[in-house]
């Protein structure tokens, strides 16, 4: 098969930029959404117009809290309404520790403070793994990802989430070689606890045998 040239992104450069031709709020309440219409160049010459709804969002953060001792692992479980509206499912979803990067934060501050309130550990070095756009087609959010290990000691609460954010969240304890187990069969529906867990079995495999 023929392979399919690409042009270097470095080439890019001297092309026309995307070009904004209207922007407009649609709704504000628990979600911001956006209308945006852009003109974009094409690569075969001229221009295409194309327009967008999405949903306008903070920066999030989602930290896995690991004790490599007793080799376990702190998720929560909590109502999401979206899944429940699917009515194919119940609604409920074990995950790991996330939310908002609240004003004056950076996103390390934001995952030690998740941690503390949904799943009441306070935790230790924080590994980086990476950001992503878990769904650029219609939001603008971008979520920080970490690992950050913790022991016995480091519980500091009995977690739950704030009350006042609607959130009632019951803590969850899981093996770490049972989330490897899971990831192989591919019963982790989260996205983000999904890769956090790759990046443990990436970094610490032997925390899963």
């Amino acid at each position: 098969m023929q392979k399919e040239d690409r042009q270097d992104p470095a080439e890019r450069e001297g092309e026309e930029a995307v070009r904004v031709i209207s922007e407009r709020s649609l709704y504000e309440g628990f979600g911001t959404y956006r209308e945006m219409v852009v003109e974009q160049p094409l690569a075969s010459g001229g221009n295409i117009e194309i327009s967008r709804e999405f949903q306008a969002r903070r920066d999030v953060v989602a930290v896995l809290p690991y004790d490599p001792v007793r080799r376990v692992a702190l998720l929560a479980r909590q109502l999401r309404v979206p899944l429940f509206a699917r009515g194919d499912h119940d609604g409920y979803l074990e995950e790991v520790p996330a939310g908002y990067i609240d004003e004056g934060e950076n996103a390390d501050e934001a995952a030690r403070r998740e941690a503390a309130e949904e799943v009441g550990v306070k935790v230790g070095e924080l590994v980086h793994v990476g950001d992503i756009f878990p769904s650029p087609g219609s939001s603008t959010e971008r979520l920080s990802l970490y690992l950050a290990r913790y022991g016995a000691g480091d519980v500091v609460s009995s977690g739950g989430g704030l009350a006042e954010e609607g959130e009632e969240i019951e803590v969850m304890e899981w093996p770490i070689a049972r989330l490897g187990e899971a990831v192989q069969e591919g019963s982790l529906s989260d996205a983000k606890t999904l890769i956090l867990v790759q990046a443990l079995m990436l970094r610490a495999p032997e925390l899963f045998s």
